[in-house]
């Protein structure tokens, strides 16, 4: 372990500095964007933006690492990250913003995949969950801690440069190492059908969950600041939400391994709705009551991801990559569409997020109880949990091995089948290259 953990030191450190940066772009975007006089929706918009972005990056970096290797690219993604942030600070035009944003989200998708790959490589199956941790804990550390920076008296524009500053000494642990670079990424199909036949219930609940989560992250500063918390209240508000679902996400994913996974869906979606329904009654005010608010969304519905995939991986015939495939880019969709509805409905209230997070998952909490009552489980659970949140790429190969028409045939009758093929339909033609998937702590 001492070896191996030796060997991943400057991947660590690297990580910990690009993510210590990356928190602080998270909740400095948002402001900014309000500084600059942008609307609640114009912002959702460049949320959209970077999870639009994510999953090109999903789709296209996986040739470019192959060309040139996980190391150069994983500076020339840093390099691009850092373009994208310095951006923000040199327009006030919404298209060039939307376009910064995609690049961002572009550059953290590949950024994620060559840290996880590479994480996943070193390790052994005997040690993995210990190094896949130790990546949890450092993420979560380093997030938080870079959200702490809004604390400080000092212009976000200039915050803006410290961001910029720790994403550019990210390159230097990783530039400098001579640890050998991970083999190259290993191929996988695309399979939305299969995965959609064969649990319908971890599609949606994927789906929702980047609906709700995506909506938090994009806009969780924005939400904070309309409901008159300070800069360090506003940090807080960010980092208790993600000590929530980090610190729950381990024990609630090992009790799904006991019982019906689609039972621990519904109460999680039906706790969640439930904690932000109470918020709208009682008419929180206090920002400590918020932040108990928080810390129980995020226990609620982060953990929603991960219990999808291991409820998809139950029921899938498919590897694991090829399945996670499809969870993450349903989820993906999701978080495209997220910030634009939670943004509009900031418009109309403060408690927009609260809102849309009782609507989608209260109806979606009870379909999965009836559904799971209806329809006896057929398996029993033969991949266990693992602490697997959204960031983890699972980089899809679209084979042009099968034919397309045979491919899509059957989901032809399905509605959201029928949406995916539309998505997918022009990437379709060129084949791609898959990482392994791992686990991470963010849904940045």
């Amino acid at each position: 372990m001492t070896r191996i953990l030796s060997s991943i030191f400057a991947l660590l450190l690297s990580t910990s500095i690009l993510l210590t940066g990356h928190g602080l772009q998270m909740i400095l975007g948002p402001l900014l964007g309000l500084e600059l006089a942008f609307s609640e929706l114009e912002i959702g918009y460049t949320g959209s933006a970077y999870y639009a972005g994510f999953i090109a990056g999903c789709l296209f970096i996986p040739r470019l690492i192959q060309k040139v290797g996980h190391i150069r690219v994983f500076l020339v993604l840093i390099s691009l990250a850092t373009v994208a942030l310095l951006m923000l600070g040199i327009s006030q035009t919404l298209l060039f913003w939307l376009l910064a944003r995609a690049l961002s989200g572009a550059s953290f998708s590949g950024l994620y995949m060559i840290i996880e790959s590479w994480l996943s490589e070193s390790a052994t199956p005997e040690n993995r969950g210990l190094v896949l941790s130790i990546y949890s804990v450092i993420t979560l550390l380093a997030i938080s801690a870079g959200q702490m920076f809004i604390t400080l008296e000092l212009p976000l524009t200039q915050l803006v440069m410290v961001a910029a500053i720790l994403f550019l000494l990210s390159t230097l642990p990783v530039g400098l190492t001579n640890s050998a670079s991970p083999q190259p990424l290993h191929p996988v199909t695309f399979k939305f059908r299969k995965v959609y036949n064969d649990s319908r219930i971890a599609i949606y609940g994927a789906l929702v969950c980047g609906l709700v989560t995506s909506g938090f992250w994009a806009l969780g500063p924005i939400i904070a600041k309309a409901l008159h918390f300070e800069a360090n209240q506003i940090s807080i508000f960010m980092a208790v939400t993600l000590i929530g679902g980090a610190l729950l996400q381990l024990p609630i994913g090992r009790f799904s391994d006991l019982v019906d996974r689609r039972l621990v869906i519904s109460a999680l979606s039906g706790a969640a709705s439930l904690v932000t329904l109470s918020t709208i009654v009682l008419g929180l005010e206090s920002p400590s009551a918020f932040f108990i608010v928080m810390f129980l969304f995020g226990g609620a519905t982060f953990p929603l991801y991960s219990i999808s995939l291991a409820h998809a991986n139950d029921n899938s015939t498919l590897s694991p990559i090829e399945t996670g495939s499809v969870i993450l880019l349903t989820y993906s969709i999701g978080a495209v569409i997220g910030p634009v509805l939670i943004s509009a409905t900031l418009a109309l209230s403060n408690l927009g997020l609260y809102f849309i997070t009782t609507l989608i998952l209260a109806p979606f909490s009870a379909w999965t109880f009836i559904r799971s009552q209806a329809i006896p489980a057929t398996q029993a659970h033969f991949t266990p949990y693992q602490d697997v949140p959204v960031t983890t790429q699972e980089v899809i190969l679209l084979s042009t091995d099968e034919d397309l028409d045979e491919v899509l045939d059957d989901a032809a009758d399905d509605v959201l089948a029928e949406v995916f093929d539309e998505v997918f339909d022009e990437v379709l033609a060129a084949p791609l290259d898959s990482a392994t998937p791992v686990p991470s702590t963010t849904a940045a």
